[in-house]
């Protein structure tokens, strides 16, 4: 078959599920995981890592709205989906029609959702989101009661979940990750109190099973560390992960540069020594930050290559000089292992600056060509 992409990534099946279950081994059997594929599975595919984890045994998948539930459902038509971001009202009819499970934090949207139960006839889980610090979506905690209680007595609603969301559980300090630890016990309390009891109650992410075992509660939703990657350098690695994605290009053209000659856009690099100079065809369009012009670094013989010159929209351009043997159409890794050395996205964020979720999203989304690995199996 012709080979007729450049670029591609190739995304490891066997290394999700391993995470998956190491992940397990760390919360217990009696705690139900959460895989969460919002974003197409922070770039790796939604539907092919659903699988990976519905075989590895997580019992619900994670998505951020409607458009991607109803993807999903397509997908994996029996499979527990659970929108993790607010819906809209307008919305109701079609998570009640095909079986998705919403988060409610409002009035509107508990009534819309009640009134499309009833006119189908049919009584709908939802999880409720409270607010214990992180600002963004949720009942604020000190009016959460006072809103289940409420919930508790609607028609065609059942509270099957109590969920929130930490602020900043993947960071040294965990201080303000305990107050709202506290926060959420004392609404499970008070529900509790009178009777309200929630089958899933659920907080911890990442960060907080890494670093928290105490938060994981009935249900812990796994998102990064799923794909084999940590959500900051500063949690603690508990739990050993594999990385899931290698981010592969190829050498398109070579040529001899001698000293002094400008490279790219903007001169922003001048050849300080005769070289030999390659581009790659990988650029910001394809979701390789610009910021990592004359900082990054790709792999090439399993050696390190300085990113020369600022990377433009398609190409990129690599000093490899000092590597022997070099010719069009070697491989070149820009994420992942070749031989000794490993590029990894907590890397990447790190020199541009940001998140290794934003790293991964932005790459995923537009790196178009997939390879995926299933043990000694192969499929494009």
């Amino acid at each position: 078959m012709e080979k007729l992409y450049k670029t591609w990534a190739e995304i490891d099946l066997g290394a999700v599920r391993e995470n998956i279950s190491r992940i397990r081994n760390r919360v217990g059997g009696g705690v139900k995981l959460l895989a969460v594929v919002k974003a197409d599975a922070y770039g790796h595919g939604m539907s092919q890592i659903s699988r990976a984890a519905l075989d590895a045994g997580v019992s619900w998948l994670g998505v951020s709205n409607i458009y991607e539930a109803l993807m999903l459902r397509k997908a994996h038509p029996r499979a527990t989906i659970l929108i993790l971001s607010v819906g809209m009202a307008g919305h109701a009819s079609a998570l009640v029609r095909h079986n998705i499970t919403p988060v409610i934090c409002s009035h509107e949207m508990l009534d819309a959702v009640s009134h499309a139960a009833s006119q189908s006839k049919k009584t709908v889980d939802i999880h409720i989101v409270v607010d214990t610090g992180m600002g963004r979506i949720g009942v604020w905690h000190e009016r959460a009661f006072d809103f289940i209680k409420k919930a508790s007595r609607v028609r065609s609603v059942r509270l099957q979940g109590l969920s929130s969301h930490f602020a900043c559980s993947a960071d040294r300090d965990l201080s303000f990750t305990k107050l709202q630890l506290d926060r959420f016990r004392g609404v499970i309390r008070k529900c509790a109190k009178v009777g309200i009891r929630f089958p899933l109650t659920h907080i911890a992410n990442s960060g907080a099973i890494l670093g928290l075992p105490s938060t994981s509660f009935t249900l812990v939703r796994i998102g990064i560390m799923m794909y084999g990657v940590y959500p900051s350098r500063e949690v603690i690695k508990s739990i050993p992960i594999t990385p899931a994605l290698t981010l592969k290009t190829e050498i398109c053209f070579l040529k001899d540069v001698p000293r002094g000659r400008s490279i790219s856009y903007c001169r922003s690099y001048i050849t300080y020594r005769d070289t030999k100079v390659a581009t790659i065809p990988i650029g910001y369009g394809d979701g390789y930050c610009r910021l990592l012009s004359n900082r990054g670094e790709v792999l090439v013989h399993g050696q390190r290559a300085p990113i020369i010159g600022n990377i433009t929209m398609d190409q990129t351009m690599i000093d490899v000089g000092h590597i022997p043997g070099v010719r069009v159409g070697d491989e070149v890794v820009l994420v992942g292992r070749q031989g000794e050395n490993e590029i990894t996205v907590n890397e990447i964020a790190d020199l541009t600056g940001t998140i290794p979720y934003d790293v991964m999203c932005a790459m995923g989304k537009q790196v178009q060509h997939r390879i995926y690995r299933k043990g000694k199996a192969t499929v494009a």
